[in-house]
């Protein structure tokens, strides 16, 4: 019995290194490819500064906000066949209810506003949550993915209900697109924009 036992601790230990490693294989691949697009980002957009914390929430929250108004203008045009005015006159729609669409000028001017300081908003929240939690500084991709997630339940499920933003029957084809394009053209932006100030 005094033989066996010391062969079988040290049998152990390989195979919970194993175990280990098989485990934390996708956060490896991950920060592979964290790697590689970060260095392709940094060399496609030298002029995108991130020094301080002002510039590297001032380019996520550009950067998400203008991919975000695309998507919507395609998506809205799709779904319900507004024009771009109209999309941000929605927008405006969660103040002013369903009368701001199709209204004046003022409604897109305010939708614009809104649009843009939501996603300035959303960039510094991800920013400073960074100096508390290391994940999103280690794995922005993954981490940005689930940011932009977290936004649209945020949005949908908390902001828009509580709102005076027209109500409609659920619909989960618009839901699924919605989540997606939050997903890799809002959070992925902001996670990848922010980690070069973290690594800066």
């Amino acid at each position: 019995m005094g033989t066996k036992s010391p062969k079988k601790s040290l049998n152990f230990y390989p195979v919970l290194y194993q175990i280990i490693k098989q485990a934390l294989n996708p956060l490896i691949k991950f920060k592979i490819l964290n790697a590689i697009i970060m260095k392709t980002l940094f060399d496609s957009l030298p002029w995108v500064k991130t020094q301080t914390p002002t510039q590297t929430i001032f380019w996520s929250g550009l950067f998400a906000g203008i991919l975000d108004a695309l998507a919507g203008v395609i998506v809205y045009f799709i779904w319900f066949k507004y024009n771009p005015f109209q999309v941000l006159q929605s927008i405006s729609s969660g103040i002013y209810g369903p009368s701001a669409i199709g209204g004046s000028f003022w409604f897109v001017l305010l939708g614009l506003i809104l649009h843009f300081l939501i996603a300035f908003t959303a960039a510094a929240v991800f920013f400073l949550a960074g100096h508390y939690l290391s994940f999103l500084k280690n794995y922005p991709i993954l981490s940005g993915i689930l940011y932009g997630a977290s936004i649209w339940i945020f949005m949908n499920l908390l902001v828009l209900p509580n709102s005076n933003f027209p109500k409609s029957p659920f619909d989960p084809g618009l839901a699924l697109v919605g989540i997606i394009w939050h997903m890799f053209l809002v959070g992925l932006p902001i996670g990848l924009i922010t980690s070069r100030y973290t690594k800066a």
